[in-house]
């Protein structure tokens, strides 16, 4: 005859439940940790790419605007109208949006592809530099010119794939005429 012992314990205790509910909770917040940092990572690379678009803007109004310096024949045109401002007028604020309005800016004239807006630029005569020919080289490599060099100070405002990001630039730029 066989006979069979059932062992029936007295009390279980559930030990292995909690050690796999403290794991499993443990695995879950690592889990929500790690969607989090790729969620933030991805948009930091996004903010990173707005502002390298912004900076592009930003440096081809400045170049725009340096051209635009080279092809004028006097500065009768610095009037402080038109984003084209004189010696003697203000300073304008560059910090304030209504700075870089269609008046008081001058707005890049090419294109530029994934930009939000145009970029733009603000010319400013500083003033007139008298020098001799012993310590001004303006026109190159060793070839000296006497006479006046009219000075502008170059502001340029880029966007980029959002108006949320913004770039100034500032350059010096000196011309004689």
């Amino acid at each position: 005859m066989n006979k069979h012992t059932c062992f029936f314990p007295t009390a279980q205790r559930g030990s292995v439940l909690i050690v796999s509910l403290l794991i499993l909770i443990v695995m879950s917040l690592i889990g929500l940790t790690a969607a989090r940092t790729s969620t933030m990572e991805e948009r930091m690379a996004g903010n990173s790419r707005d502002r390298g678009l912004a900076f592009e803007a930003s440096e081809t109004a400045l170049r725009d605007a340096e051209a635009y310096l080279n092809t004028i024949v006097a500065i009768t045109d610095f009037d402080g109208s038109g984003g084209l401002y004189g010696e003697d007028d203000t300073e304008p604020d560059y910090t304030a949006a209504g700075t870089w309005s269609s008046t008081g800016s001058v707005e890049y004239s090419g294109t530029i592809d994934g930009v939000n807006s145009k970029p733009r630029y603000i010319i400013k005569h500083v003033g007139t530099v008298t020098g001799d020919s012993d310590n001004l080289t303006v026109s190159g490599y060793g070839a000296y010119r006497s006479g006046d060099v009219d000075t502008f100070r170059v502001t340029a405002r880029g966007t980029g794939a959002t108006d949320t990001a913004t770039v100034l630039l500032q350059s010096h730029f000196g011309r004689q005429f």
